[in-house]
């Protein structure tokens, strides 16, 4: 028998509250986070569109989060420490993207799809003067992501500020093997080929210092690796309920 979850709604904020507080509505609701900018918690239109949030459903639990403004991926990343405090907890994750504004909305489009949790909108009613009408709910699909091999996967999870070269890389992944050997020699030549490709989708990036080739996470393979540890965790949360 399934246990009961908690749903939980994300919600970028921004001046349309009405669009907010209908679609939200057509699902069922124990806790509310709202996101927002630094600085937009301060503008009247959106603290109004808080307040009426907040009335709109007193009793449930509403928390506010505040996210990075200028960087679009850096407030990806934000939104997936988010999702997976509430996944953590066992919740059912819901992304309302009806009323929040615009770079909101692609940032939290792209924790979705790394992610894969549902996010969803508003279709209004058209042609209605008495103020605003919902006419139904639209989940947005979440266009599958091309996946990296497991080898692939396994050299971004290994990759932190601290992996400055393929030789660090190396006795991370296969601590076992002896440099100057033929064996790490060989293990260099296949991991050369697979950064390449993490280096063209734009998941790694390298840099010559000195004779030494530097490799990190580029922020969009931050955002891949945090989402896919986000998914499997959501998974995993989803068959222990079961």
């Amino acid at each position: 028998m399934e246990k009961a979850k908690k749903t939980v709604h994300i919600l970028p904020v921004g001046y349309e509250y009405d669009k907010l507080i209908a679609s939200i509505r057509q699902y069922p609701v124990h806790k509310i986070i709202l996101i927002m900018v630094e600085g937009d918690d301060q503008r009247q239109l959106v603290q109004q569109a808080v307040t009426k949030v907040k009335e709109a459903f007193k009793g449930i639990e509403i928390e506010e989060r505040i996210v990075t403004r200028e960087n679009i991926f850096q407030a990806t990343l934000d939104i997936l420490d988010i999702i997976k405090e509430q996944a953590m907890k066992g919740s059912d994750i819901k992304i309302n993207i009806a009323g929040g504004m615009r770079n909101l909305g692609i940032s939290s489009y792209i924790a979705s799809l790394v992610s894969k949790v549902t996010v969803y909108t508003d279709i209004p009613e058209s042609n209605n003067e008495k103020g605003y009408v919902i006419k139904g709910i639209m989940e947005i699909p979440i266009f599958p992501i091309k996946e990296i091999s497991r080898e692939q996967m396994e050299i971004l999870n290994q990759l932190d500020e601290r992996t400055n070269s393929l030789d660090t890389l190396i006795s991370r992944l296969k601590p076992e093997l002896d440099k100057g050997t033929p064996q790490f020699d060989n293990e260099r030549s296949r991991l050369s080929h697979h950064i390449k490709k993490l280096k063209d989708a734009g998941f790694v990036e390298t840099e010559k210092r000195d004779k030494m080739l530097s490799i990190s996470r580029s922020i969009l393979g931050e955002i891949y690796t945090k989402g896919t540890i986000i998914s499997k965790l959501i998974k995993k949360v989803q068959e222990d309920y079961k």
